[in-house]
């Protein structure tokens, strides 16, 4: 409740166990939290967009809600980052909510800011995309591109990692070929 007190001022609102900005265009600022014990909270910020939530809702994969992109604030800090509030019981809970949202505000709205563009985020994405994380990078790249209109390039990121995990029984390449399956299904020309 603290949090959220001192999140009320800016535009941040509460939907279950994360709070949202909505953005406009189908855009919004995500604020969740990775508990690290009873009461100590690790603050994480992404952005979530509508349209990549219908694809991959229509795919069925992923969480709906979850951003598309997110760090950990403690990251986004750079010298003698903080990772973790620890609201201590019986503590001043307001202290250490205004700290935290303090942090959120310097730190992880300017990410938030950065990345809300889905035009500027696909292309660095796609320029760059050992910035994702392995595990989702193919996936990712794939609906990328099929939301840019390019289906010929998501066809060959999934062609590309499929052959790379062709030999592989591991829960990720039985997971990508499914997942890969499923798309080619819903989007075939």
């Amino acid at each position: 409740m603290a949090v959220d007190t001192a999140l009320r001022s800016t535009g941040f609102v509460r939907r279950g166990h994360v709070w949202l900005q909505e953005r406009g265009d189908g855009v919004a600022g995500w604020l969740g939290f990775g508990l690290a014990g009873s009461l100590e909270v690790t603050p994480l910020v992404g952005v979530c967009f509508r349209r990549y939530d219908e694809v991959c809702r229509a795919l069925g994969v992923g969480i709906p809600a979850t951003p598309f992109v997110s760090a950990p604030i403690g990251s986004l800090m750079g010298e003698k980052p903080v990772w973790r509030w620890t609201f201590e019981p019986g503590g001043d809970h307001t202290a250490t909510a205004s700290s935290l949202v303090s942090a959120f505000l310097k730190h992880g709205k300017p990410y938030i800011d950065k990345h809300a563009k889905w035009d500027a985020l696909a292309r660095a994405l796609v320029a760059k995309p050992e910035t994702l994380l392995d595990f989702e990078r193919a996936r990712k790249l794939a609906i990328i591109h099929v939301l840019n209109g390019n289906a010929a390039a998501a066809g060959e990121v999934l062609k590309k990692e499929r052959e790379r995990v062709a030999d592989s029984r591991d829960v990720y390449a039985r997971s990508y070929r499914a997942f890969a399956h499923r798309f080619e299904l819903v989007f075939a020309n």
